[in-house]
């Protein structure tokens, strides 16, 4: 074999090697960071929970504060990055149809990454430069792209201009995924089964279909 094709060889093997490492790195700080929080967390922690020697997080990030960007991005982007792919397509829809595709991806959303509630949670207790990142490289983008989608849509602007309707709907639809072991002792079900994420898509749509018929009456009535 060439010197070549060896030197072709060696560098693909390790760069394949580093890109899994990073990735067990950050599903281990998705982990480590839902479940204790930004300071009590620590990169050891991190490394004990990806299997990895110490400094090899230091090594691929740098700090705490990059690990965490970097885990963030790695959570939440690949939805953002689903709905911008999804833009020309919701735009073609009409309102109601509109609506119910975007309840079901985010209630299947939450049901496939539970984190992304827990996440949020705790970066949302008191402000930060966590919490002003958030806003700046996930909530705004969003915002954006729901402009984009439909200014006119009445969901959307619920969603963006009114904070009790969109955390009314926010927390029914992805809560239910991060009390995994409540519901199974109450109820004896398991959030992860299909049925139950289909029965919930089912009953957040109803929930969703009613508060909107009531805002909707309510606007009417304001304008009698």
């Amino acid at each position: 074999m060439s010197a070549t094709a060896t030197g072709y060889k060696t560098k693909t093997v390790t760069r394949s090697k580093g890109e899994r490492t990073r990735t067990e790195i950050l599903e281990a700080a998705t982990r480590m960071f839902a479940e204790k929080g930004y300071d009590g967390t620590g990169i050891r922690e991190i490394e004990s929970a990806a299997g990895v020697n110490r400094g090899v997080v230091t090594y691929h990030f740098g700090n705490k504060e990059e690990v965490w960007k970097a885990m963030f991005a790695f959570a939440f982007i690949p939805f953002l990055d689903d709905l911008r792919s999804k833009v020309e397509l919701l735009r073609a829809l009409d309102p109601r149809t509109r609506t119910r595709f975007l309840v079901e991806n985010f209630v299947r959303t939450s049901a496939a990454r539970p984190y992304m509630n827990r996440l949020m949670v705790q970066e949302n207790f008191t402000e930060s430069w966590r919490s002003d990142w958030i806003i700046k490289n996930f909530l705004e983008p969003i915002r954006e792209l729901n402009t984009l989608i439909a200014d006119d849509d009445l969901f959307l602007n619920h969603m963006e201009f009114d904070p009790h309707i969109r955390y009314a709907i926010l927390g029914a639809c992805n809560t239910v995924f991060s009390h995994r072991c409540e519901v199974k002792s109450l109820f004896n079900q398991d959030v992860g089964d299909e049925p139950f994420i289909d029965q919930h898509v089912v009953s957040i749509l109803e929930l969703v279909d009613a508060l909107l018929a009531q805002k909707q009456s309510e606007k009417e009535q304001n304008h009698v």
